[in-house]
């Protein structure tokens, strides 16, 4: 047993090493190496699981109250009991007159002894009846279970979405600190020919100094970027498990997305058949109503059958032989009614079926946000379409009016301002671009786990 533990604990430290290596030496990870690593690594998961295991632990203790139960005893010692000295009446002699015995108050000395004492004990009992008690708390231990089960898958697809979300947010912050840096070039080569132009007196100074402005703002747009950029990578890194400064490359994702079109009430309708969470409150509401049946038994009365057989004898060899002798034993049948515990049954009645109502409101309150969620997802992904599709043909424009801008500025028929306007309007196109592209993508993984189909 020892040598496994050291293999597996060997095993484990390798693990991490590889791991180290392979997130450090610069191989790009994919959206589903990112999931498995979560789901190997995420602290939340893992204890979601441990949960679960308990949950299973407790099914077996409440089948323990159909069972038999038996125990046994062994007992082997010995008795000393020191002098003893007492006051008592002591005769002296007769009454000569009456002929009654004389009594006087002395102090009695008694002896001490020993003794030596031996005992073995069996003792079962088992409950014969409780008007459905004990079976019920095995069904509410089983409803737990299955609860504590769903809410590990639920938390498993909550981390797969957030690992989604995070992939996702993360390649969008690169791109857009693709975009801002393109500015930044773009803002600079401007200002390097209003520079040039300004010098042989073909613009006027203010040019140069709104050229520099517009190029400084760009630079703060992109040392702002590169943090948003930081934030979502140690983002993604706690999501799986890892630590949040870590290095960490993600491969892109270069196609368009293509998505499935859903209708709202299909969505709707698959959740309930398949959202963990949702099956989670169901099971809570089976739990505590079975719990209020428990509580309720508390009012009737439970009949078990008992036995015991011991042995018990000063000599210790006399207990494990001769077993006609030296024993005792009983057999009874017994009854138990609670008639008044200071109204606590009473109190577990109400709690339980509060606990009922609180699980029934959970569940709705989750349809009508799943419900919502649901509706946004699917409003993000139109919304999708329709931006890109506009924002294509923006873009296209958005660039041309630029050109043209910036040769109307060459030939003295244009002004930086217009050139300033146009650039804004590119970056602005493209931001509005790669934001629909990624976002999309963060909607349709929340879409699928609406559905609790995400990771299937």
């Amino acid at each position: 047993m020892k040598r496994a533990k050291i293999l597996f604990m060997l095993a484990s430290a390798i693990l991490l090493a590889v791991n180290s290596v392979f997130a450090q030496n610069g191989r790009p990870l994919t959206l589903e190496e990112c999931v498995g690593i979560a789901l190997r690594d995420n602290s939340t998961l893992r204890n979601a699981e441990r949960r679960a295991q308990i949950a299973g632990t407790q099914v077996m203790s409440a089948r323990a109250g159909v069972l038999p139960s038996l125990s046994a005893s062994l007992s082997s010692g010995k008795f000393r009991q020191g002098d003893r000295t007492l006051l008592g009446d002591v005769p002296v002699g007769i009454d000569p007159v009456t002929g009654q015995a004389l009594y006087e108050r002395r102090t009695i000395t008694q002896p001490g002894y020993s003794t030596n004492s031996n005992s073995a004990r069996l003792d079962a009992d088992v409950l014969l009846f409780d008007f459905g008690a004990s079976w019920n708390r095995i069904r509410q231990a089983n409803a737990a279970e299955e609860s504590s089960s769903k809410t590990f898958q639920s938390t498993k697809q909550n981390t797969i979405l957030q690992v989604h979300q995070r992939y996702f947010g993360y390649l969008k912050e690169l791109q857009l600190l693709g975009v801002y840096e393109e500015a930044v070039k773009s803002s600079e080569e401007q200002q390097k020919r209003t520079e040039s132009m300004y010098e042989i007196g073909s613009v006027a100074q203010g040019d140069v100094f709104r050229a520099k402005t517009q190029t400084g703002q760009d630079r703060i747009n992109l040392i702002t970027q590169k943090n948003l950029v930081s934030t979502a990578r140690n983002f993604l890194n706690v999501a799986m498990g890892r630590p949040a400064d870590a290095e960490l490359n993600v491969v892109d994702i270069e196609a368009e997305p293509q998505f499935r079109d859903y209708n709202l009430e299909d969505v709707v309708k698959m959740a309930i058949d398949k959202n963990p969470e949702l099956q989670s409150y169901q099971y809570e509401m089976k739990r505590a109503r079975l719990g209020k049946r428990i509580a309720m038994s508390a009012y009737l009365p439970s009949f078990s059958l008992g036995g015991s057989y011991g042995r018990s004898h000063n000599e210790f060899s006399r207990v494990y032989s001769d077993f006609s002798k030296n024993w005792s034993g009983s057999v009874g049948l017994s009854m138990r009614l609670n008639l008044f515990n200071g109204f606590s049954d009473q109190a577990n009645v109400d709690r339980e079926v509060l606990n009922y109502r609180i699980a029934e409101e959970d569940l709705q309150n989750r349809l009508r946000n799943l419900r919502l969620e649901a509706e946004q997802a699917l409003l993000s992904l139109e919304a999708w379409r329709e931006i890109t599709a506009i924002n294509t043909d923006n873009l296209v424009s958005a660039q041309e009016d630029l050109r043209l801008a910036q040769e109307r500025y060459r030939v003295g028929a244009g002004t930086l301002l217009d050139i300033i306007n146009a650039q804004v309007n590119v970056t602005r196109a493209k931001s509005t671009l790669v934001r629909a592209k990624y976002d999309s993508k963060i909607a349709y993984a929340q879409l699928q786990a609406t559905m609790g189909t995400l990771g299937q």
